[in-house]
């Protein structure tokens, strides 16, 4: 299992066949693996059940909880730890409340877009052109974000 090209498209066969289960079991199109959508219904369902509010879930989520960023979440840390990369790095307040804000920024700017980037790519494979737009904008957004990066390294003098 030491092949990229094997593991691509065995993983690759995988997440089709998921996907159209989860479209048969009553879930949108291209509803896959998003991480804003899920994240989304997460936080919905656990909001509703504390509050007894009906915040809006995707068909799915209402029938059976979406753990699949829980899981992320474990499986990375999992893999991180078993492969000796897992460092916790000490930093100032301020930066972890920029990575926060930025997550938060980045979770409702994708929520504005109705997907994360994976999400856009399944709805534009679909005929969707708004996905297309996001898929643009997000390239666009990547860019600009190397831009300044590049510019505040080379500001500092870092090699």
């Amino acid at each position: 299992m030491k092949v990229p090209a094997f593991l691509g498209i065995l993983i690759g066969f995988f997440a089709a066949l998921i996907q159209a289960l989860i479209i048969s079991a009553g879930g949108p199109e291209a509803y896959g693996f998003c991480v804003a959508c899920h994240t989304r219904d997460l936080v919905n369902v656990i909001f509703n059940a504390f509050t007894g509010d009906n915040l809006g879930l995707a068909p799915i989520s209402a029938a059976t909880p979406v753990l699949t960023i829980v899981g992320v979440m474990i499986g990375g840390y999992i893999a991180a730890t078993r492969n000796k990369e897992f460092k916790l790095k000490k930093s100032k307040p301020v930066i972890y409340l920029l990575y926060f804000l930025g997550g938060i920024a980045v979770l409702n700017f994708a929520l504005i877009l109705g997907a994360c980037p994976y999400r856009a790519a399944l709805r534009f494979a679909y005929g969707d052109l708004v996905a297309l737009i996001g898929i643009i904008s997000i390239a666009g957004g990547v860019a600009v974000g190397v831009l300044i990066l590049l510019f505040t390294i080379k500001r500092r003098g870092i090699n």
